[in-house]
């Protein structure tokens, strides 16, 4: 199977990886702290293309800072991914920096959660949820 890249959560350089390798016990050849330890990390515009395009499902939440109900929503995504470390990718896009993404995923508020398998939009959720309802939401959507 080919390597793919993935970005550390801690340092974010990139880590070139073979499928067969995902665990949470991976570590960064760069900063040596686990990569896929359920941390989410934030991307851009640049890096949300290469991102989504993982061999495990990737889960994004678009997000501004003016939004009380993102603020009460990312920290409940955070715990999932830290939940489900080595299952899925949580990545976390401020649209306010990244104004072109709103228009390219067909935004219609914040948050705005898009889950992906292997760069394929799988499910989309335009609005924050409890931790149990958000776990339920994922199950269905993509099958972890």
């Amino acid at each position: 199977m080919a390597a793919f890249s993935v970005q550390c959560s801690h340092c974010r350089q990139s880590a070139s990886l073979l499928p067969q390798s995902l665990s949470n016990t991976v570590k960064c050849p760069h900063c040596g702290k686990h990569i896929l330890d359920g941390h989410p990390v934030d991307a851009d515009s640049k890096s949300l293309d290469k991102l989504v395009y993982s061999p495990i499902p990737v889960i994004v939440v678009f997000w501004n800072d003016n939004c009380a109900p993102c603020k009460a929503f990312k920290p409940i995504v955070a715990k999932i991914a830290k939940e489900r470390a080595g299952k899925l990718r949580v990545v976390f896009v401020n649209v306010s920096k990244n104004m072109g993404l709103s228009s390219k995923y067909r935004l219609r508020g914040v948050p705005t959660t898009i889950a992906f398998k292997k760069g394929r939009q799988q499910a989309v959720l335009n609005s924050a949820l409890r931790k149990n309802e958000f776990a339920k939401w994922l199950s269905e959507s993509l099958s972890i």
